[in-house]
């Protein structure tokens, strides 16, 4: 009987071991991994073949009044970008130069064709615009989004790009969704800024990334989540980005317009990262409550750019 006993004792204890080995193997690796996967890999990920992506052709492009011309840009050897650029055509014979220069960028969620609308707007406005695929993003290459860093230097390509080209006519306004926001603020911080950028719900930092895109999915609470959750993203994705922190953040320096929803425009990050710029070079709004409000604000904000130059 008591060898019996004995017997059950050794088993009970294998069980527990191997139930605790598999809760902490679902939790530090098999949960995260899925996590990962789920909300920064691109749409079709299960489907994604770089070599069969569709063409960048105009589709979606051809109702617009503009001349349009398509062209790809490659940012690291590894990604391309699928380009548009689009003049607006005047209403009459004689010439006309652009108001002024926007690009566009969506956030991770979606792709260029997402921007139409504003594009349209900003055309019937007098703007040139240039709108492309982030990477991991519709026809352009990529497995993987980053929390801005990636998207940054490929806004800096293809910047570089169009003003090779000399197709930056002033004002140049850049206009960004959430990671397409953090690439815009990241992006300002170089030798030649920008003359605005519009912000709309940008993340600031690496940790306000991770912590909004865990409350947006439900994901559940692990110990060190954040620094599982980079690892698992890193080995993932082949990215190592630095992880920005407001202690290493520089203030934009041109004149910006951050659009967040009334939760998140005066929390502790947000308020922390506007305080770093002069008084009057960043201004905070809560979001517009839809599509078409929002763009009339975009519209209004880079118009008064135009005025100004």
């Amino acid at each position: 009987m008591a060898r019996m006993s004995q017997t059950v004792k050794e088993i009970l204890q294998i069980v527990v071991f191997l139930l605790v080995v598999g809760i902490l193997a679902l939790a530090f690796v098999i949960y995260p991994l899925n996590r990962t996967k789920a909300f920064l890999a691109r749409p079709d990920i299960a489907d994604y073949n770089p070599d069969t992506l569709p063409p960048n052709d105009i589709s979606g492009l051809a109702e617009l009044r503009a001349v349009v011309d398509t062209f790809r840009v490659d940012a690291d050897g590894l990604t391309s970008l699928a380009c548009v650029y689009l003049t607006p055509i005047p209403d009459s014979n004689a010439p006309m130069n652009p108001r002024g220069t926007a690009i566009l960028l969506h956030d991770e969620n979606q792709d260029r064709n997402a921007m139409l609308p504003l594009t349209r707007a900003l055309l019937d406005s007098g703007f040139a615009v240039c709108l492309y695929d982030q990477r991991a993003s519709g026809r352009s290459t990529g497995a993987y989004h980053s929390d801005g860093e990636y998207e940054a230097a490929d806004l800096t390509e293809v910047i570089a790009f169009l003003r090779i080209r000399d197709r930056t006519a002033r004002p140049f306004v850049i206009i960004g969704l959430r990671v397409g926001a953090d690439a815009a603020l990241l992006e300002t911080t170089a030798d030649q800024p920008p003359d605005g950028i519009v912000a709309v719900s940008p993340y600031i930092t690496t940790d306000r990334w991770l912590d909004i895109l865990m409350d947006e999915h439900d994901m559940y609470w692990i110990p060190f989540s954040h620094t599982i959750f980079m690892f698992w993203y890193e080995l993932r994705s082949g990215y190592a980005p630095e992880g920005r922190h407001l202690e290493n953040l520089r203030p934009p320096k041109c004149s910006t317009l951050i659009l967040a929803s009334a939760e998140q425009i005066n929390d502790e990050t947000m308020t922390a990262y506007t305080q770093l710029a002069k008084a009057d070079r960043i201004n905070k709004e809560t979001l517009p409550p839809d599509a078409d409000k929002l763009n009339e604000r975009i519209i209004a904000f880079v118009s008064s750019l135009a005025r100004s130059h």
